[in-house]
Order: C-alpha cells, then structure tokens, then sequence
C-alpha cells in the first residue's frame, strides 16, 4: 500500500506532533485517528504507513523523545567510561538534566507522561525496559562504586533514585523554582551548573551514608 503524504518524514513528524497532542488532551481511548490526522494535515492511510494503528502510533511517541535523549549524548557517556566515578556521577546527572529539559520544550510531552501514568496502558513497560532501566542500571552502578562495598543492592538502588528525584524535581518544576532561586537559567550552562550541585550534594551524601543503613 502506497500513500500520498508528500514529503515522508515531514508527515511522519506531522502526525507525531498531532497524536501527541490529541493523545495529551483526551487519553489513549478517547483521542481518534480521524482527529490526528486532521490535526497533521495528512490522510487516514498516514498512520496505517507509518506506525501499523493506534497503538504503534502510541508507541512511537514515548520512543521517539527517548531515543532524541538516547541518542544526543551517548558519545560523551561512552567517553566517560574510563573516568573516575566522580566524573561520570556528574556526566550522568547533566545528561538527564538535559533530557528532562528537552522533554518539555513540546508542551503535551509531560501532559502524555502524566495521562499515562495516571491511565496506562502499558506502554510505560516498554519504555522503562528500552530506555530508562540501561540509564538507571547505569547511574546504580556509578553510585555503588562511591559507595561502601558492604552497601546493600537496596540502598544503593535508593541512592540511585534520589538522585534521579533531584534531577525530575528541579526540571519540572521550572516554574516554582525559578520563583524560589531567581536568576537560575535553564540554559546549556545552567544545565551544568545544576549538575555540578546536584553531583557536589549527592557525593557528600553517598560518603556520609549512615553504616546501619547498609544493612536495611
């Protein structure tokens, strides 16, 4: 089947735009294929050709801001290999900074996020095995270097989230804290000066972790 969209990745990124968009105002089962492709300027057949139905549509839009993050920094990770694991605690914490930031620079991303967590559909157990567990694993194995060799898997686990707590605090809560900390810019540099505190503050607390709690 052949389809008539005119240029082919313009559409495709057309109807992406849209369903994301309808997707974040109505949900997964009320938001309708005729009402995207409306949106996007395309014809029904658009979604059929490029995403197979709704549901691979549905799909492709969490994959798609995840790879955009997957991909823009995965040579200045894989260059940080060797480094020490202070290095890489504050290389990883940028680069999730930057990926919370670029999530909502399209403004329906979060609004999809938030919809789908409070209605899933089961397409966050894609996601989370495809993209964030490897960045978690990755950042988990970071802090348990830092930390005491007798520190439990747990506790290690749990550092690992606070930081990654840190990072989703203070990018999406843009609107409070700049009110909080005026004249903190979200900007590539101050991206890096946020990242530098949140590593400096997470480093203090990963060598002053409470030795009972190792045991939990």
């Amino acid at each position: 089947m052949t389809v008539n969209t005119g240029n082919s990745m313009d559409t495709r990124q057309r109807v992406l735009e849209a369903a994301g968009e309808v997707f974040a105002e109505k949900g997964f089962e009320r938001a309708t294929i005729r009402e995207i492709v409306e949106r996007a300027g395309a014809n029904l057949n658009a979604v059929n050709y490029y995403f197979r139905d709704k549901h691979g549509l549905y799909v492709a839009l969490f994959e798609e801001a995840h790879q955009q993050l997957a991909d823009s920094d995965q040579e200045i990770l894989e260059a940080q290999r060797d480094c020490p694991p202070q290095q890489r605690l504050r290389t990883m914490i940028a680069y999730l900074l930057r990926g919370f930031v670029l999530k909502e620079q399209a403004p329906w991303r979060m609004r999809l996020l938030l919809r789908e967590l409070a209605e899933p559909t089961g397409v966050m157990n894609i996601i989370v095995e495809r993209f964030i567990r490897p960045r978690f694993e990755e950042l988990t194995a970071i802090v348990g270097e830092l930390m005491p060799p007798e520190t439990s898997d747990l506790a290690v686990r749990l550092c690992a989230e606070s930081i990654l707590g840190q990072c989703a605090h203070i990018a999406h809560r843009r609107a409070v804290v700049s009110q909080l900390i005026p004249g903190l810019e979200y900007t590539p540099a101050g991206i890096e000066l946020i990242a530098a505190h949140i590593a400096g503050f997470s480093l203090a607390a990963l060598r002053n972790f409470p030795r009972a709690e190792t045991d939990a």
